[in-house]
């Protein structure tokens, strides 16, 4: 099973995320575009794996109170066979110390996260091929600031149901 975890974002941030990537499709990117229910927050990747009880246990260890999580400027991860999109959030202290915590709890549970330092971003769309010139930076007003207070963790799994990829809470922690 491929798991991973984050934070599930609310309605208002799915509906702005979605009409940012209609007007990048608007403005003629072509890309795989994230699905609505599926944006989220990775905090951290795990893989495949099948060991979603210890995945939990260890985002119970996380002992950190509710934070805020703000969105910051579009970016993109320049890759062979097209780019990845995404809307920046601001490493705030609140976001960043509960995903050093959650981190080292799954390390301390035998899990073995990326290395490379954590950068919070939501996914807009994958393998992206734009008209020239074209970025997410290049459009003005793209992504109203969306603010929210985050209150719980969650584990997700990624699935492909009926066809379709889905990412599915499997289990939730509160903060």
């Amino acid at each position: 099973m491929r798991l991973f975890l984050g934070v599930e974002l609310p309605t208002v941030w799915r509906e702005a995320l979605d009409r940012g990537a209609a007007a990048l499709k608007k403005a003629g990117v072509r890309a795989n575009f994230t699905r609505r229910d599926n944006y989220h927050l990775t905090l951290v990747f795990l893989g495949e794996t099948d060991r979603t009880e210890a995945a939990a246990a260890a985002l119970d260890q996380v002992d950190a109170p509710p934070f805020a999580l703000r969105s910051a400027s579009p970016g993109c991860f320049s890759k062979k066979g097209g780019d990845i999109w995404w809307l920046g959030a601001e490493p705030l202290p609140g976001l960043m110390a509960a995903q050093r915590q959650l981190e080292a709890a799954l390390r301390e549970a035998g899990f073995s996260p990326e290395r490379r330092p954590y950068r919070p971003h939501i996914t807009l769309a994958r393998k992206v091929r734009s008209p020239a010139g074209l970025e997410p930076l290049t459009i003005p007003g793209l992504f109203p600031t969306l603010e929210t207070e985050v209150n719980r963790l969650t584990l997700f799994s990624s699935e492909r149901v009926d066809g379709v990829l889905r990412y599915l809470p499997l289990y939730r922690a509160a903060l």
